[in-house]
């Protein structure tokens, strides 16, 4: 019988699951949720939900075994990039939101979850918090606050680590800028194989993106806070889930603006192309950590599907670097990669508590 991966992706409003053989994805679905669903506290509370409906599934799909379960890798402390065993310590900082609030946290509860009812190993890989940042690029110009690394790293190397078997590029002895480009934006300069400086991609830093605020003006912050009076929570969730596109023009749905600039909308042309525009400085900036020894820049992501978004990066770009599209967030297929890489004992494996 075919070895089979089971992974788990929980979005925002949503959770991606898919088991895989190595010859074929064997089902893949997308189980959705009502804005009544969605925890505005902990997103640990929507665990039970999840759990329920990935079960449901199974059972429509008749899925008795499963060699291994990966589960998406949430906000925990930083790590090194590879595999890590889910193990107690590590659902309870997810549990509690120790490193942060967010959905990708539930990856690692869903994947003990499954692991126990399969009895297989549960395991998350090159979590959001991949750290492999200079010591450089960790000072952040006030004493006492660092800069860290938050960024889609689960696609930047999967997708990296493809284009290189591809080209027959080696991609321990090759540069590469890798931007993602979906719900949350990473501009990442990958320095043989290691990920020596991204933006944080959640909180504080980069472009804006279709739902987040990334770097922003500190007086405007400041006004924010001690004008308006704003707390904490408020001001999380309006700088991760109500900024960026969502915040000008109503809605996180590139192809929505993508159609309403086709019909003449110059308002939604301009936010979009701002958009760009901050995307198209963060990959200079990158460039410039590199000495512009570049081999590539690759574009990965759910926006590297918009047509708009793509020719505004060739025509820019183009001159300056050889551009690779590879879009679609992959993040499910990263997942199966990785985990038939652990079955075939060719990833590395972590312990959470050392």
């Amino acid at each position: 019988m075919s070895e089979r991966v089971l992974a788990i992706n929980p979005g925002s409003t949503s959770t991606k699951m898919a088991v895989f053989t190595r010859k074929k994805v064997e089902f893949e679905l997308k189980v959705s949720m009502e804005e009544n669903q969605v925890s505005k506290e902990n997103v640990y509370q929507e665990f039970p939900f999840r759990r329920d409906q990935i079960i449901e599934e199974l059972k429509k799909h008749s899925i008795e075994k499963i060699n291994i379960v990966i589960g998406r890798g949430g906000i925990l402390k930083p790590l090194k990039s590879g595999a890590y065993r889910v193990c107690d310590s590590m659902i309870n900082d997810l549990k509690t939101a120790k490193y942060g609030n967010h959905a990708s946290n539930l990856g690692g509860p869903l994947a003990q979850y499954f692991g126990e009812m399969f009895n297989v190993p549960a395991y998350i890989i090159d979590p959001v918090v991949v750290d492999e940042m200079i010591e450089v690029a960790r000072i952040s110009g006030v004493p006492g606050i660092l800069r860290h690394s938050v960024s889609h790293a689960l696609n930047i190397k999967a997708t990296t680590r493809r284009v290189c078997d591809r080209n027959n590029w080696n991609i321990e002895k090759q540069n590469f800028i890798v931007v993602h480009m979906g719900g949350g934006i990473s501009v990442c300069a990958m320095e043989n194989g290691q990920n020596i400086d991204v933006n944080n991609a959640l909180l504080g830093m980069g472009p804006f993106s279709p739902e987040r605020a990334g770097a922003i003006p500190l007086k405007g912050l400041m006004d924010l806070v001690y004008k308006k009076n704003m707390d904490e929570k408020s001001l999380r969730r309006l700088l991760t889930r109500e900024s960026g596109l969502k915040g000008y023009l109503g809605t996180n749905d590139a192809q929505e603006v993508e159609a309403r600039i086709k019909k003449g909308d110059k308002y939604a042309k301009l936010i979009f192309d701002a958009m760009i525009y901050q995307v198209r400085k963060e990959i200079g900036a990158m460039a410039a950590v590199l000495n512009f020894d570049v081999c590539a820049l690759i574009v990965t992501g759910g926006l590297a599907y918009c047509d708009y978004m793509k020719e505004e990066l060739l025509t820019h770009l183009g001159k300056q670097f050889s551009i690779i599209i590879y879009p679609g967030e992959n993040e499910l297929g990263a997942m199966a990669d990785g985990g038939f890489r652990i079955l075939d004992e060719q990833m590395k494996i972590y312990d959470y508590d050392k």
